[in-house]
């Protein structure tokens, strides 16, 4: 990324706090500075407008509906009169209808006046792609024609509600939900077959008949191939719900894939009743989708089976080519996935009689291990512990420091991991930048990973499993160097230095309700500077560095010094820490 690049997200993240407070700035007044920067800078503005949900309501909302709508009551072009408001869609407003000619009920959408991308040529070009594509699963267009200066689109009355009504009142069972995303599914394949990217995958586009079979409308954002290559109309969709590369406008690796990575999206939210990305801001939200990794589908929602989980997930990678190769390929694998935990598949009486036995069995095993086993190699789970100058992180634990992040800085720990993550990185210590990244050293699947304000790094260097390890990433000004054994695995960019957090032994933040650290700390040393360059030896213990040196410690914890949950703080800087688990 240039320095330019650099200076025009500083300046889009300064416009979006300012239009949060009510407050328009004008791109010309943020780039006084660099006034050659306030053309590009203006267009990501307006592009940022254009997203609907960057507000609650506005101008729209006030006029979308009701018996205030004008158009209620009215009959277009002597045929289809308009009976009530029904929602918005990409291009205009859609309102149910009664055709008078052929005495049927209709769904008729109305170009909104004064909005971008609306009027008569952008839903006629709507049009044009819907009636092209002929499937039972896409919602099929009748008519198109103008009352006046005001032109309407035609089309089927799907007579049940959209996707986003089911999830906000009675979400599907995990059953209908993979038999639902698998019919988009088949759709969405049928629409690529013909050469189509639709763009703006989303509940609020998934249409349900009386008998749930799903429905795909609105291709108001829908494009050919040849159009996104051309980059024409590379106006995107709905933000919660576009792909990484949409987000990043990598206009090249915008095709089929993009719209499998918003049906995963759709599939996430169908069977957890969350979004895999939840922010405060439109800025916060994109480096969520561009950078972290979502929550299981499993942890929030234990009764979904292993194998739709590894769908869904694998619909959301990042990598347009870590996906389904096709939409076809995820509706056979939806088909395929049991929906349920096999446990949930039981009889209703197997199911009490197993968990009473099981809690049973548990208790007495966990006494014996207790009483037994307590210096084995699993951390236990529900409650933080040490043993024999050893922390154990159960996955759920954590050690807060009063010490604000900061950069250049060296992290370290003497570390043994018993397993590695499956889905997501766990954090040996860090510290977010709310809204942003931060800085901290993760272990992502087997591979030591950095992260810095701009994103997160993943090294080639491997963590060997059960093996008492020495990990160490050296945040410098020009660059980031993360070590496995004293040995050099990987470099990445520098990070910028932004206090206001503090540094957590365990998670990558205090506010951070995931990526927990799961295996045994022996120590941990945090300093001030660039302590290593190139490959060294590690230190087997840390010890206070002697006055004058270069590279001082300002925070050192051993498993040894650990005075009930307040944990001891050996540089001599009084960063003393404090125990804690969630409940």
């Amino acid at each position: 990324m240039t320095t330019s690049d650099d200076t025009l997200t500083d300046l889009l993240a300064r416009w979006e706090e300012r239009w949060e407070h009510g407050e328009d700035t004008p791109a010309a007044d943020l780039c006084a500075d660099r006034p050659e920067l306030a053309e590009a800078l203006q267009r990501k503005i307006d592009r940022l407008k254009r997203m609907a949900w960057m507000v609650g309501s506005g101008p729209d909302d006030e006029e979308a509906g009701g018996s205030a709508d004008p158009l209620v009551g009215t009959t277009l072009a002597g045929r289809y009169k308009i009976e009530g408001f029904v929602a918005e869609g990409g291009f205009g407003r859609v309102y149910r209808a009664t055709d008078l000619e052929l005495h049927r009920p209709v769904a008729v959408k109305v170009a909104r006046r004064g909005k971008e991308g609306s009027g008569r040529t952008g839903l006629l070009d709507e049009a044009r792609r819907a009636a092209g594509l002929r499937h039972p699963g896409i919602v099929p267009v009748y008519d198109v024609g103008a009352d006046g200066d005001v032109p309407f689109v035609v089309s089927e009355l799907i007579d049940g509600p959209d996707l986003a009504t089911l999830i906000g009142t009675n979400r599907p069972t995990a059953e209908d939900a993979a038999r639902i995303v698998a019919g988009v599914a088949d759709a969405l394949q049928f629409a690529h077959g013909e050469g189509f990217v639709h763009r703006d995958i989303k509940p609020a586009n998934v249409l349900l008949d009386r008998q749930g079979r799903p429905f795909l409308t609105d291709f108001g954002l829908a494009a050919s191939f040849e159009q996104v290559l051309r980059r024409d109309g590379v106006r995107s969709g709905t933000l919660a719900y576009m792909s990484p590369e949409q987000v990043a406008g990598e206009t090249q690796l915008i095709g089929p894939r993009s719209d499998i990575y918003s049906l995963g999206v759709v599939l996430y939210e169908l069977l957890t009743g969350r979004l895999p990305y939840q922010a405060r801001t439109p800025g916060a939200l994109r480096e969520q989708i561009l950078f972290r990794p979502p929550v299981p589908v499993r942890v929030v929602n234990p009764s979904v089976s292993a194998e739709l989980e590894a769908v869904c997930l694998r619909c959301l990678s990042k990598l347009p080519a870590d996906r389904f190769p096709s939409a076809a390929e995820l509706a056979s694998a939806l088909r395929a996935a049991p929906p349920r935990s096999r446990l949930r598949l039981s009889r209703r009486w197997a199911i009490i009689a197993l968990v009473v036995t099981a809690i049973f069995v548990a208790g007495i095993l966990l006494g014996s291990m207790l009483a037994s086993h307590r210096h084995s190699e699993q951390p236990p789970s529900g409650h933080v512990v040490h043993e024999e100058g050893v922390f154990v992180f159960d996955g759920g634990s954590r050690i807060v420091t009063p010490l604000e992040r900061f950069a250049p800085v060296t992290l370290e720990a003497w570390v043994r991991v018993p397993a590695y993550p499956e889905h997501s990185c766990q954090f040996v210590v860090g510290s977010d930048v709310p809204t942003k990244h931060g800085i901290g050293l993760a272990l992502c699947r087997a591979v030591l990973s950095a992260e810095f304000v701009a994103g997160m790094y993943h090294s080639p260097g491997v963590v060997p499993l059960d093996r008492w390890t020495h990990v160490a990433g050296v945040f410098g000004r020009t660059e980031t160097r993360l070590y496995v054994g004293g040995k050099l695995v990987g470099t990445g960019p520098a990070t910028r230095s932004e206090g206001g957090t503090a540094f957590v032994v365990g998670n990558v933040g205090r506010d951070n309700p995931i990526d927990y650290f799961r295996g045994r700390v022996r120590s941990v040393r945090i300093s001030s500077g660039e302590r290593y360059r190139g490959d060294f030896v590690p230190d087997e213990a840390f010890v206070k560095d002697a006055e004058g040196a270069p590279v001082r410690a300002v925070l050192i914890y051993d498993g040894g010094t650990v005075e009930g949950d307040r944990v001891i703080d050996l540089s001599g800087n009084g960063n003393h820490g404090l125990w804690e688990h969630k409940p």
